[in-house]
């Protein structure tokens, strides 16, 4: 039978797999990394988890819905209590859409990368992990796969790519197949940009009045430094009672400037900045740093350039495919993919 790679194991590539296997196709992933589910990730620490990159995500698409709360497993599956209000350049939070509030919020109780794993014990591909792809070729209708030292990874008849937009983009630029086709991917691909963004994860050993009925503080005028406040002991079972872990997100241009800073060293302004805006909070007892260097599209690839490659079996999945960072997005473009190259 085809065999058919997928590179990246996020939600998009997990859930091209899942599509793809129950079509009753050969599957293989490459992951670079340890984990599965890309940026919805979760750590643990001391007997708690939390969710660092995606807080959280909704199932309002009736797909996404399907795919959560009927086809994957539901006995771990979340909801979160509480609004998401807003804050501006001043950090003195409002309430917020009340609209958008109404609509269920959803993490897993073991955290939200359980989403990407679930899907991964759904579809049951070859995944080969810490596994980085460096370029490919294509002859004879077909693709060889090679890993950055060289070695060949595998031999498919498509490929779907996942990673970020400018990774599949260095990808293309080192491999083998019809060079005007290969210009024009990499241009569209290297067109779309991302924000950088510090998560930091600050742990206390107690609760405190946090000030309104809010789950989260989102920044809406990109006036403030931090752009995200959430309290991850809202979430059923992330947390002991009597404490409490903070999940802050910084602002892109704060990130930028102090992406190569020493982490240490960045969070006592982390701190100081977040009690602007929570007056309330004491000093954390221990912390935590993630650095993205692609948190969330910021401008959508050129879509119609991409599907161009679908006759020589390559094929795109990702939200830079709509400019968005969100996790339904994601599974939305792994699962149309996996449906174009049915199709073919």
């Amino acid at each position: 039978m085809s065999r058919i790679a997928i590179v990246g194991a996020g939600v998009a590539g997990l859930a091209a797999a899942w599509s793809l296997r129950r079509s009753g196709r050969n599957v293989v992933v490459f992951e670079k990394s340890r984990g599965l589910s890309g940026r919805a990730a979760t750590r643990r620490r001391n007997g708690k988890c939390y969710d660092h990159g995606a807080n959280f995500f909704r199932t309002d698409d009736p797909e996404v819905a399907e795919l959560v709360h009927r086809v994957l497993p539901t006995g771990d599956l979340v909801e979160i209590p509480g609004e998401v209000w807003t804050f501006g350049a001043d950090g003195k939070p409002s309430a917020g859409d009340p609209v958008l509030n109404a609509r269920p919020k959803h993490s897993y109780r073991q955290g939200i990368s359980m989403l990407g794993k679930l899907l991964a014990e759904a579809a049951e591909p070859e995944v080969r992990r810490e596994t980085r792809v460096g370029r490919m070729e294509r002859a004879g209708g077909r693709w060889r796969v090679f890993d950055d030292a060289e070695g060949e990874l595998a031999e498919c008849s498509a490929v779907v790519m996942t990673p970020p937009a400018p990774q599949s983009a260095t990808v293309l630029e080192a491999s083998t197949f019809d060079p005007d086709l290969r210009g024009a991917l990499c241009d569209a691909l290297s067109r779309t940009t991302y924000e950088q963004q510090f998560s930091f994860i600050l742990g206390f050993g107690c609760e405190w009045a946090r000030g309104g009925p809010f789950h989260a503080l989102v920044n809406l005028d990109r006036g403030h430094d931090v752009t995200w406040i959430s309290f991850e002991n809202d979430k059923p079972g992330h947390v002991p009672g009597g404490e409490t872990v903070l999940i802050v997100q910084m602002s892109a241009g704060w990130s930028a400037e102090h992406y190569d800073v020493p982490r240490a060293g960045l969070v006592p302004e982390v701190v100081e900045r977040v009690r602007r805006i929570l007056p309330g909070m004491p000093e954390p007892g221990w912390w935590d740093v993630q650095r993205w260097a692609f948190a969330r599209p910021t401008r959508a690839v050129d879509v119609d350039v991409l599907r161009t490659a679908e006759q020589e079996g390559l094929y795109f999945a990702g939200d830079a495919l709509f400019g968005r960072g969100r996790i339904p997005l994601a599974i939305k473009s792994g699962l149309e993919a996996a449906r174009h190259l049915a199709d073919r």
